[in-house]
């Protein structure tokens, strides 16, 4: 799931985490099982269901189907969901993932991205593909493509994020495209998906430095539009800021114990709380959480309007003498 590199979306610091919001202290078996192991779990899951659900992406299928179709098979194959499955068609370059009752359908001439994320004990695999029913814009998924395999042949410990956002920029503008300058890869930790380092879309003159051990979440962009994304105003995913903060509502605080046991604080979706919180409980405890901002929200991201919009992406970890990808 894209991070957006704009100050409106940056995570605001969160006061002291409360017991229920913490990471759950692992078992003795679990001590048994590297976090690079469980990296490698989690990417064997995500590719297992990116696979089988790519496939059922088709003209007449619903958004809906396709993000329950996908979580379910998370939760089959023994992961957690990472984060909401994205499914975000023409302009829409991120954060789309079907509410309750939603009845958007693929149609034909559609450009549709599919972005899903899987963790064991909070170790992340995140990973997207581009599903096209438009002839005219098979050049700009290839573009995405390219761009993302490029980046990747580069990686080695100490390598500068801004060199991988110059190859990216220029593979997708040799397309005759442009990226997406405010989207971006990111660095990934134990129950966190967007770490404190990125992998820019763009050239820029200053980056991070990547180093042996990390694991990273790479995604290109390519898009007919303008380069940029705008918020829509739709918010469909939330997650959880570990704050103490006192509240009125019970519906909230209903809301809240269950986020905390289920997600802690990674991303989720309104829809699934809308199966278990009472239609109007989940309406006023959204209302108060996200006044108080105890949950954030993630807007819809769009480029302008009738602009087309690619994405591909890799979960990876950084090695003694390159990078072994755990989703392909």
């Amino acid at each position: 799931m894209a991070k957006r590199d704009s100050p409106e979306e940056k995570q605001q610091p969160a006061e002291e985490a409360t017991e229920e919001t913490k990471p759950t202290e692992t078992t003795e078996g679990e001590k048994d099982v590297s976090p690079e192991e469980k990296y490698r779990q989690a990417g064997k899951i995500a590719k297992q269901v990116r696979e089988e659900i790519l496939p059922q992406i088709k003209i007449g299928a619903r958004a809906y189907d396709l993000c329950e179709a996908a979580e379910t098979r998370i939760l089959e194959l023994g992961g957690g969901i990472a984060f909401p499955t994205n499914i975000s068609i023409n302009e829409v370059a991120a954060h789309y993932s079907s509410p309750e009752q939603d009845d958007t359908t693929i149609q034909d001439g559609d450009i549709v991205k599919f972005d899903l994320g899987v963790h064991i004990d909070g170790y992340i695999a995140d990973t997207a593909r581009t599903v096209n029913f438009n002839p005219e814009l098979e050049k700009l998924v290839e573009a995405s493509q390219e761009a993302l395999n490029k980046a990747l042949v580069l990686i080695r410990p100490k390598t500068n994020s801004k060199d991988l956002g110059k190859i990216i920029e220029d593979t997708i503008k040799g397309y005759g495209y442009r990226p997406i300058r405010d989207l971006s890869g990111h660095q990934l930790d134990e129950y966190l998906l967007h770490g404190s380092k990125n992998l820019p879309n763009i050239a820029v003159p200053h980056g991070s430095i990547l180093e042996e051990g990390e694991a990273y979440a790479l995604e290109t962009f390519a898009t007919t539009g303008s380069g940029s994304v705008h918020e829509t105003g739709q918010h469909y995913i939330f997650s959880l800021n570990p704050t103490r903060t006192p509240l009125r509502n019970r519906g909230a605080r209903d809301i809240v114990r269950l986020v905390a046991k289920e997600f802690k604080t990674l991303p989720f979706s309104r829809r699934y709380i809308a199966k278990h919180i009472p239609k109007l409980s989940l309406a006023l405890g959204l209302r108060e959480l996200t006044t108080k901002n105890v949950f954030r929200q993630y807007s819809v991201l769009a480029d302008i309007k009738g602009s087309r919009v690619a994405q591909t992406e890799h979960t990876f970890l950084v090695t003694k003498d390159g990078i072994e990808i755990t989703t392909k």
